[in-house]
């Protein structure tokens, strides 16, 4: 397998050019995005149009290729959703204002609770996992009421012992790393992580890695830039709006972060949707939250993980 390869340039010049390596697009995937354009268009009048369409969408469905993966299936759906009807889908701009705000108002009391924490980094990654919640992508039902619940929960769930052990070896012993965000809000928790680890390691080179583009709530520049984290380290975009970390598609710079980076954090499903089996050394945090990954990692709906690319 890939994956069992020690990595180098060459397999990652192998994906870029060739394609693949990403989380194939399965039966979940295909009823979750025929749903959700369903969904996107319920309230329409004109039912003749509205059935043109979803014939659209599931004839794309009907030619899913052998690199396609769910998130940049998402892009050309959004396109077609764009073209089609001559609208944009739903802008989440106050969204992403209203969550990076939730979050900025507890940024101290979480950070002084983790401080305060047995295994300040540890508690950290965790309540990072917990911000992973805010994904207008994969749930239907985002509330801040939720948010605060998961987090007042206190971290009950812990990271798994022996990755974690993992992460700190590696961590001792890398010289770079990349963190690749996620959600709005969430970025905040991200914040929280990078300052612990720049505190614990003070030489190591840390580049975070946003969406290019906007792509539902997920973590612009901008959102970077509104929660004070581009004072903090180096911030990059991606270079596209796929919700994840599509290597054939990534900016030159986001590739060349890649390339040199002894250590990863990639956070959410969609970054594990568009990496696995890339090979690189990556640790994935994340909640699972549908039912896919529920089905794949034998989970509990917001269950989380902390896992390991080689180690999968």
């Amino acid at each position: 397998m890939f994956r069992q390869k020690l990595y180098n340039r060459n397999y990652l010049y192998q994906i870029i050019i060739l394609g693949g390596n990403s989380m194939k697009f399965n039966p979940f995937c295909m009823c979750c995005a025929v749903s959700k354009q369903e969904q996107n268009i319920r309230s329409f009048q004109d039912m003749d149009k509205k059935v043109e369409y979803m014939k659209k969408v599931m004839d794309r469905m009907a030619n899913i290729a052998e690199e396609d993966c769910a998130p940049s299936v998402s892009v050309e759906l959004k396109k077609m959703f764009r073209d089609f009807w001559e609208q944009p889908m739903e802008d989440y701009t106050s969204v992403k204002k209203k969550y990076n705000q939730l979050m900025l108002d507890m940024e101290a009391s979480l950070e002084e609770t983790i401080r305060n924490s047995e295994d300040p980094l540890e508690t950290a990654l965790l309540y990072a996992r917990i911000g992973n919640y805010i994904d207008f992508a994969a749930l239907s039902n985002v509330n801040s009421d939720t948010v605060l619940s998961l987090l007042k929960e206190d971290n009950k769930e812990p990271l798994n012992a022996q990755e974690y052990l993992h992460f700190r070896k590696d961590l001792s012993a890398a010289s770079r790393l990349v963190y690749l965000t996620d959600n709005c809000g969430e970025i905040v928790l991200d914040k929280l992580v990078i300052i612990l680890l720049k505190e614990l390691c003070p030489e190591l080179d840390i580049t975070v890695i946003v969406r290019g583009f906007p792509v539902i709530n997920d973590a612009t520049m901008e959102d970077a830039q509104d929660i004070g984290l581009t004072e903090l380290t180096t911030v990059i975009g991606n270079g596209n709006e796929v919700g994840g970390t599509w290597l054939p598609h990534i900016s030159s710079e986001a590739r060349e972060a890649l390339e040199s980076a002894d250590l990863i954090i990639a956070k959410g499903q969609g970054n594990y949707e568009t990496l696995h089996d890339c090979g690189l050394n990556i640790y994935y945090l994340f909640l699972c939250k549908c039912k896919w990954f529920q089905y794949q990692f034998n989970a509990k709906p917001l269950q989380g993980m902390f896992i390991n690319e080689r180690r999968i």
